[in-house]
């Protein structure tokens, strides 16, 4: 798999889950919830941690990319848990696993 489509995946896992956050503490109720937020923060940015190891070429990026789908699998389930009401955690879920997936790729 090409490391291009890893770091588009990781790219957009960032933006979404950041949105995802923001998204969230707006509304409130579940999608507020510090334990929900802090790990969308978290998805956020070890996935932009990892889009720029790959695109700088890092020697280091192997582990990194291990981290990152752990992560971001854990942030789809959590958003996956609040998809049918809300289509921003749909998103956010389809989008971390699909980072999830292209970091695994590149193992």
């Amino acid at each position: 798999m090409s490391m291009k489509t890893c770091i588009d995946a990781c790219d957009e896992a960032h933006r979404i889950a950041t949105e995802a956050a923001i998204h969230g503490m707006q509304h409130g109720g579940a999608l507020a919830e510090w334990e929900l937020v802090q790990l969308l923060l978290d998805t956020a940015d070890i996935a932009e941690t990892a889009t720029d190891f790959l695109l700088r070429s890092s020697r280091q990026f192997t582990g990194l990319l291990r981290v990152t789908a752990e992560i971001c699998d854990k942030c789809a389930d959590s958003c996956e848990k609040l998809a049918a009401e809300d289509l921003r955690m749909k998103q956010c879920a389809e989008a971390c696993r699909r980072a999830a997936t292209q970091c695994r790729k590149l193992l």
